[in-house]
């Protein structure tokens, strides 16, 4: 193999796998210095005790060594094991910051792709005219359900008024509900982006009446107004069925208040 190539091979791996070495390095490094940290107590215990006794006036009461005497004999003691932490703090550092590049860019790509999806989306819908675009939404749906169908360990959320079943596209959950109760749930969301600028995803799902999501409180939308879009949809056991997203989709950053 040339040199070269093993080399690029070897950085490749070595940077695709950085946050699992670093773990790995951190881990090692918090039972290293653990050990060395102990020995060194010992080792500075005994260098402590070999130092002669001083006595006042050559009588029986006995000075002891100052903390700045004992850091002078020992401090060589924990050399190593200073070393040893500084080089574990060091790695889970560098965990810390591959993780956050790594989100950030995540988060750079999906807005930059979401951003494209939103233009199709909105091109499509001018381009096909109302009934061609509810019928793309309808398939669109489906896509989606098919993806994560309902089966007889799915929990069904029962909201507030809810009569016809229902499939959040964001977070695949199944619930409940109506179209208009939806719609109303779009107008609370808009009328919060109108008085006050942003809206998180959580606070959407707060107003259908689900629980939060993880990711719920970083993802939302500033500025413009959303609307909903409702799909026709079947489950597997040919139930009729409503798949509910929405349009622009949240972006991360933008439901932070």
């Amino acid at each position: 193999m040339n040199i070269a190539s093993y080399v690029k091979t070897v950085r490749s791996v070595i940077t695709a796998n950085s946050p699992v070495l670093l773990l790995g390095t951190t881990i090692a490094g918090v039972v290293t210095t653990g050990v060395l940290a102990a020995k060194a107590g010992y080792q500075a215990r005994g260098i402590v005790e070999a130092q002669p006794l001083r006595s006042e006036d050559e009588g029986e009461t006995y000075i002891p060594l100052t903390n700045q005497e004992i850091i002078q004999l020992t401090w060589k003691c924990y050399a190593t094991a200073s070393l040893s932490g500084a080089g574990t703090i060091a790695a889970a550092v560098g965990t810390h910051t591959v993780h956050t590049k790594r989100a950030n860019a995540m988060a750079a790509l999906y807005a930059v792709t979401s951003n494209k999806l939103d233009d199709m989306t909105e091109k499509a819908e001018e381009l096909l005219g109302p009934k061609k675009t509810q019928e793309l939404q309808n398939r669109v749906g489906q896509k989606a359900l098919d993806r994560n169908p309902q089966t007889e360990d799915t929990e069904v959320l029962m909201l507030d008024d809810g009569v016809e079943l229902c499939y959040d596209d964001w977070s695949g959950r199944y619930f409940m509900g109506s179209v208009q109760k939806l719609e109303a749930v779009i107008n609370d969301v808009n009328r919060m982006l109108i008085d006050r600028g942003d809206a998180s995803l959580n606070e959407l799902y707060d107003f259908m009446g689900l629980s939060p999501i993880p990711m719920g409180e970083d993802w939302g939308w500033s500025g413009e107004k959303i609307q909903g879009r409702f799909g026709a949809v079947k489950t597997t056991d040919d139930r009729p069925a409503i798949a509910f997203s929405f349009h622009p989709a949240p972006k991360v950053g933008m439901g932070l208040r």
